[in-house]
């Protein structure tokens, strides 16, 4: 049939088609390849270019890879080339890769090698201005680029270093040549910034760059505190003591308490006196010099901002710069006079972050340190311990409990039973031995306190004005101490008067094991004007109560004592007959006294009285000293309140200092100073409590008055 035969004829077709696709041997073969791609293709030397083969057509795309000549560079198997350290006479180095299954079949790339970019220039700007700058004050920053010849920025790796090799705090630079300054300069103050090339380790240029104090040392809260004499006013006792907020120059958030002689005596200038009185508002700024100096300004009853040169300004000052967290701090003249209302000196120190207002701040044992003038306006001593549960209560002292009190030379007395509390703005109140305080917590372990009693007109009997300091004994349980709280290098420093006339003591002594007694102690005096010097020659003896009063005995001297902390760490108040005074006894580290101990630049303020004599005619002055650490050079430059009368920017120059004797805590110092009329100079005897602290006691012979104080390290 006619279908039939179609349909076979397709079939066959089909089926020779099929015989065909599964039965033939004939096949095409591809030709195997190579090529190879390096980027980039311009090298640096030591620098970096990452190779790729592409092979096709083989069982394996695996490949060596060779540089061709030497010292031409090298090539890891996975075909990352690296440079040499210096480029060869023939610049142009070729890659190879080779098959692996076929080592006929090879594959290059041509690479060019190039000189690294030379470091032409490394320059930084102040930021703030664009403008290029050598010098940076406390925390700010410079801004530093390195160049080509060429102008272009050459891509750097930033690091720095202490010029003088130093150590310290130096600040960091970040990868984009930021450098940001610390808040305190590093020894020597000069830091090396250096650029070194990304692309060649061994191309660097360096920049210098001086960092000195800024107004951005200063910041966060702070709690201070003064006492001196009002020069008008017939040389009343004044003191201040408050809080405030600083940053950026600009004081803000103040409150203070200020108390001052008169009759009656006047806190806080109330119009009616009011009991217990309120506190003052201020704002106010600051200005920090290179060195550390400054100026403060307060605006008193405003809480407007009130920068420098306000005719709101109420309150000057002159400050110095230990750290960030202490400032030393003395009344002062308006810039455009040289006459002050005031004459005192005092201290700044930041508060602690975590002290809320709340009346938990006060929990344990403290010890406390008042002085300033009793109700007939003549010197007084107050020391003493309370213990406070952290809720408002003061305990009640008695026989084996903390809490009891001495003041001048009376004996020992229990406190009452009494309460306190802390208002929003962290200043508290408080009744203590019958007077009424207000304080101002730096942290849970000290306390800043002004004694705010003052007489309700038509009363006209003045109250007595005290200032000072509560610390909180460091001890693992209540009335834990023993004779082992005085130990090792201890040094001694009080101040007050006797017979009208001022008086200042420093010494040194060293307790081994718990006799309760001692020898090869020293004494320096000042009374009035009239010096003595007991070096090594004095015994002595102590006691203690397990509660933290003590005795102690230094030659003809005595004293009581309230522990701190051990060892030795205590408020100290002379109980001699005839004398009026206070002070701290503090443990020595690092000693014996060596000019090397006295190496960098210090903080110093020193108060007392001036030339006059009387213990009423009070000097203050601070400022900044620098020691090469060789005992001889020391330089610097200092602000004097001379009752009143006021300098500032003196300088020292040449002085001198000198461990005597050596191998020992003591030393002596002379400081000549340029003063108007006629420059003059200062002897000074030292006592070293670390490297970092001097106490400083003026032993000039009348009439050059009497001044005792500390040296501190700044850097």
């Amino acid at each position: 049939m006619p279908w039939e035969r179609h349909f076979l004829f397709v079939a066959l077709i089909a089926a020779t088609a099929i015989l065909m696709s599964c039965g033939s041997s004939a096949s095409t073969t591809s030709t195997p390849t190579i090529t190879v791609s390096c980027t980039p293709t311009d090298v640096i030397v030591l620098g970096t270019s990452q190779c790729t083969a592409t092979v096709l057509n083989l069982s394996s795309t695996l490949v060596n890879w060779t540089v061709s000549g030497t010292g031409n560079g090298t090539i890891t198997s996975g075909g990352l080339y690296t440079a040499p350290t210096t480029v060869p006479t023939n610049n142009v180095v070729t890659i190879t890769a080779t098959s692996q299954v076929q080592s006929t079949l090879t594959a290059t790339q041509s690479l060019t090698l190039q000189q690294a970019t030379a470091i032409a220039a490394v320059t930084c700007v102040n930021p703030a201005t664009n403008l290029s700058a050598s010098t940076v004050s406390s925390g700010n920053q410079l801004a530093c680029t390195a160049t080509a010849s060429s102008g272009a920025t050459v891509p750097v790796n930033w690091s720095v270093t202490n010029a003088n090799k130093l150590g310290g705090n130096i600040g960091s630079v970040s990868a984009q040549g930021i450098y940001s300054a610390p808040l305190v300069p590093p020894p020597g103050q000069m830091v090396t910034i250096t650029a070194t090339s990304q692309a060649l380790a061994t191309e660097t240029m360096s920049a210098t760059a001086t960092v000195v104090f800024g107004n951005a040392v200063l910041s966060g809260s702070y709690a201070f505190s003064l006492s001196g004499r009002l020069p008008n006013a017939s040389n009343a006792f004044f003191a201040r003591a408050g809080s405030f907020a600083a940053g950026g120059g600009t004081i803000s958030g103040g409150t203070e308490d200020t108390n001052q002689g008169g009759t009656p005596n006047t806190v806080n200038n109330t119009a009616n006196n009011t009991v217990p009185a309120s506190p003052r508002n201020f704002t106010g700024s600051y200005s920090i010099f290179p060195d550390g100096r400054g100026t403060m300004q307060f605006c008193e009853d405003i809480s407007s901002a009130c920068p420098q040169g306000s005719s709101a300004v109420t309150a000057y000052f002159r400050i110095v710069v230990i750290s960030p967290q202490q400032v030393q701090i003395i009344d002062f003249s308006s810039p455009s006079s040289a006459s002050a209302t005031t004459t005192a000196g005092g201290e700044i120190i930041s508060q602690d972050p975590l002290v809320s207002p709340n009346s938990k701040n006060l929990s344990g044992t403290y010890s406390f340190n008042f002085a300033g003038v009793s109700t007939t306006a003549v010197e007084e001593s107050v020391v003493g311990e309370f213990a406070s549960d952290g809720f408002g209560n003061i305990n009640a002292g008695g026989p084996g409990a903390p809490g009891e009190f001495d003041i001048d030379a009376a004996g020992s007395v229990p406190l009452a039973a009494t309460t306190y509390s802390i208002s929003s703005n962290g200043r508290g109140t408080m009744k203590l031995a019958g007077l009424t305080f207000s304080f101002y917590p730096v942290s849970a372990s000290r306390v800043k306190f002004i004694e705010i009693d003052s007489p309700i007109p038509p009363v006209t009997t003045p109250d007595s004005i005290l200032v000072g300091d509560a610390y909180k004994q460091q001890t693992s349980s209540t009335c834990g101490w023993g004779m082992n709280a005085l130990n090792g290098p201890t040094v001694l420093e009080i101040s007050g008067a006797s017979s009208g006339v001022a008086i200042a003591d420093l010494g040194s002594f060293t307790v081994a094991g718990t006799t309760g007694a001692f020898t090869g102690a020293s004494l320096d005096e000042n009374s009035g004007g009239t010096i003595s010097s007991q070096v090594g020659t004095l015994s002595g003896t102590y006691t203690m109560d397990l509660c933290g009063r003590g005795t102690l005995a230094v030659g003809t001297h005595s004293y009581v004592f309230y522990i701190i902390s051990l060892p030795s760490h205590a408020v100290l108040q002379e109980i001699t007959s005839g004398v009026v005074a206070h002070g701290f006894l503090v443990p020595s580290v690092g000693g014996p006294f060596v000019d090397s101990s006295l190496t960098g630049s210090y903080a110093f303020r020193l108060g007392g009285t001036n030339a006059a004599g009387t213990a009423g005619q009070r000097e203050d002055f601070l400022g900044q000293l620098t020691s090469s650490g060789k005992g001889t050079g020391l330089a610097g430059t200092l602000d004097l309140n001379d009752f009143g009368v006021t300098q500032t920017g003196v300088a020292i120059t040449a002085g001198t200092y000198l461990p005597v004797p050596a191998g020992t805590l003591r030393g002596t110092m002379t400081l000549p100073i340029a003063t108007a009329p006629s420059a003059t100079t200062r002897n000074l005897v030292l006592y070293m409590v670390s490297p970092t602290l001097f106490y400083v006691l003026d032993v000039d012979p009348a009439p050059a008055g009497m001044a005792i104080g500390a040296i501190n390290n700044q850097f």
